[in-house]
């Protein structure tokens, strides 16, 4: 029991995780490539606060990360003829927002792939003569609307995405000539709609992997291909057909011993890096119950 009071102790030392400023960032980052500001984000991290955008061609990549908008706005992007502005945005998970999760105005324009929109009013909003691209992504438990077109000049072009549980609608555009008046926006599954439950791991506590039952895997754009070589999957985080090679080896190193059992502790304090993996009894849940099968691992085959 001491044995596993040190670990505890010395993971609470060397483990706590700070939510880093995701303006921050961004004013820290600089240009790559072709673009003005080209961002990688720590995958198992959360970056806190929203984005105004409102020149230059920006890559922002989430590496699965999330972005907790805190209850305020969310990442919104601008542009005017003479003040061009473009997002392309990867692999993130955007949520907890009052109003909106990502917005495009003016003349802006955008790429949105393999991202989640979870818990905000709107998960995506558009408006003025925005131009808006979005692929293998998911709209889930917002407030109000998964899509929000709310003028009637904006043109968007949704394929291979998954909406659910949205209170008032999937999708809503104002009715081209009506003004204010609203009609849902029918996105037809021809195009890889999908309206059906994502299957997130545990999503309460903020983890959007897939379970393996999830209609996202295989789901994506068929051109595209995930790390394991599969058809892409729907949302910020592939499903890897080939994850959890050695039960129990957590840190990759091709053996099991107490860097497993440290890495298992850090994801159960603070739910830093926890996947499917870590799940060892398979009961669906990070707890004492997993670092006690790691330790019987360990034992039975004299780690």
């Amino acid at each position: 029991m001491n044995y596993f009071i040190k670990i505890l102790t010395y993971i609470s030392f060397l483990s706590a995780i700070y939510s880093i400023s995701l303006q921050e960032v961004y004013n820290e980052s600089g240009p790559y490539l072709d673009y003005d500001k080209y961002i990688i984000l720590e995958p198992n991290q959360i970056y806190t606060g929203g984005l105004g955008i409102y020149e230059g061609n920006i890559y922002i990549n989430c590496s699965g990360s999330i972005i907790d908008l805190q209850e305020g706005t969310g990442i919104w992007v601008y542009a005017e003829e003479q003040i061009p502005s473009m997002l392309t945005i990867e692999q993130c998970t955007i949520t907890n927002g009052e109003y909106y999760g990502l917005s495009f105005g003016g003349l802006s324009e955008g790429l949105v792939t393999n991202c989640n929109f979870i818990d905000t009013n709107f998960g995506l909003k558009l408006f003025d003569e925005s131009n808006v691209d979005v692929t293998n992504s998911i709209f889930a438990y917002q407030d109000t609307y998964g899509i929000a077109v709310t003028t009637e000049q904006p043109i968007l072009n949704t394929s291979y995405c998954l909406f659910w549980e949205n209170q008032e609608a999937d999708c809503m555009e104002n009715c081209p000539g009506w003004g204010s008046v609203w009609t849902q926006l029918e996105l037809q599954p021809g195009t890889g709609i999908i309206y059906d439950n994502p299957n997130f791991f545990d999503s309460e506590n903020l983890n959007f992997e897939l379970l393996d039952s999830s209609p996202c895997i295989n789901s994506g754009d068929p051109t595209q291909t995930d790390i394991d070589g599969t058809i892409s999957d729907i949302g910020a985080i592939p499903f890897n057909n080939q994850n959890c090679l050695t039960h129990g080896d957590l840190n990759d190193d091709n053996t099991i011993n107490v860097l497993d059992i440290v890495k298992l502790i850090n994801c159960i304090l603070y739910e830093n890096g926890c996947s499917i993996c870590h799940d060892i009894n398979n009961d669906n849940e990070y707890n004492i119950l997993d670092v006690l099968e790691i330790v019987n691992i360990i034992t039975i085959n004299n780690y």
